[in-house]
């Protein structure tokens, strides 16, 4: 775990870009100044590599599917704020040491699940390389062992890395999903989240639990420096900045 800085969960709703949100960002203001704080602990912590794992890029349900190319850009063009660019530098290196992933095919633009923490970082002056994987339509242990896999890449190659688990919580107000990750969190008792049922994920219309199994994988079940830095749900959808 030495090679892993920080594990941490991240929301991913455009409106929380100023470009995007514009009026709406007032009822955002704790998830944005909780992304700002999160991505200044980001880069004190001083990582070579940002991973990022999302729900909204190219989805393969057998394999992670990871972005290929030396540069990864994307912009906001799909929410009216096309003038937003990013770039990062990909992590050729630490890709080529993943097992059983699917490359994303040259030109494909990053999604919004990665860009909107990647936003907030470039803010905060990140500058470091970044990878962005999507995961799969496998079970929990998948999951969880994948995140293994990118403890052991990043061992290998000798890179400090922080893991970013992107996702949004329920987007149907159900407060019960939310407040069982919300309270998981901060009592670093993360059982409560691998135990969510199907049923209930459905129910929720969430986009965060393989993301965040992932992330647990990462982590081995075990809370490192457990604390949520925000939780607000002003749209109906839940956001939560938390670090595992």
């Amino acid at each position: 775990m030495n090679n892993v800085l920080m594990t941490v969960i991240a929301p991913h709703p455009p409106i929380i870009i100023p470009e995007v949100g514009g009026s709406e960002l007032e009822k955002v203001e704790k998830t944005i100044k909780g992304l700002e704080d999160l991505s200044k602990r980001i880069v004190k912590a001083n990582p070579d590599t940002v991973v990022i794992v999302t729900p909204h890029a190219v989805f393969n349900p057998y394999y992670f599917s990871v972005y290929s190319e030396e540069k990864l850009k994307g912009n906001f063009g799909r929410f009216r704020a096309p003038g937003v660019v990013l770039e990062f530098d990909n992590d050729i290196e630490f890709i080529k040491d993943l097992e059983g992933i699917n490359l994303i095919p040259p030109g494909s633009l990053l999604d919004h699940g990665s860009l909107v923490p990647l936003y907030y970082l470039n803010k905060a002056g990140y500058k470091s390389k970044v990878v962005v994987i999507n995961y799969t339509a496998l079970g929990k242990e998948e999951h969880k062992n994948f995140g293994r896999k990118i403890v052991r890449a990043a061992e290998t190659i000798g890179k400090k890395i922080v893991v970013i688990a992107s996702g949004d919580l329920s987007h149907k107000s159900d407060l019960e999903f939310d407040n069982l990750i919300v309270e998981s969190i901060k009592q670093g008792n993360y059982k409560p989240i691998e135990d969510i049922t199907l049923e209930m994920r459905e129910t929720a219309a969430e986009c965060a639990f393989n993301s965040l199994m992932v992330a647990l994988g990462v982590v081995e079940s075990k809370p490192q420096n457990n604390e949520v830095l925000s939780y607000e749900s002003p749209f109906g959808v839940g956001y939560v900045v938390g670090i595992l």
